[in-house]
């Protein structure tokens, strides 16, 4: 029995060395042009251009956050267009629960926000800010209304 299997693992072995052989002489034949991507090796200072160009690219800054709710009260995020109870929930996970956190967003923290909520461009798409600045100040919006009035089925809690 135990020489079965040691001929199953030597099999199983030489099986994965010529996959990984055929593999890769596959992969250099049809890449013998210059379009796959093959460039000159990078200097240091260019390596160094590179990472700090991305670096740059990726510093969006995070919003103002909160561990809790102020006085245990969250706003209805639902009231905002565009925020159902599945985006307030995420929100509130990552410390968002008031509508003037939202209002202060600029264009880094609403960058920062699509990437962690997962929802590119939605923000500003829906105008977020614009309609928060608007609830935090106590105003109302023809969405919120329709929220206050259960007319959104999106924003009802089960």
């Amino acid at each position: 029995m135990l020489e079965v299997a040691s001929q199953m693992i030597l099999c199983l072995l030489l099986a994965a060395l010529v996959g990984f052989i055929i593999g890769y002489l596959f992969g250099r034949s049809t890449c013998m042009s210059d379009e796959c991507g093959q460039t000159e090796p990078k200097t240091h200072e260019e390596n160094h251009a590179t990472v700090t160009e991305s670096h740059e690219e990726t510093t969006d800054e995070k919003p103002a956050l909160l561990t809790s709710p102020r006085n245990g009260q969250k706003d209805n995020l639902t009231r905002i267009k565009g925020i159902g109870l599945k985006i307030e929930e995420a929100l509130n996970e990552i410390g968002i629960y008031h509508f003037d956190q939202i209002a202060a967003w600029d264009a880094e923290n609403i960058a920062w926000a699509d990437r962690t909520l997962g929802f590119p461009g939605r923000a500003e798409r829906e105008q977020w800010v614009a309609q928060a600045k608007a609830l935090a100040a106590g105003e109302e919006t023809e969405f919120s209304k329709r929220v206050d009035a259960g007319d959104v089925a999106t924003s009802k809690k089960a």
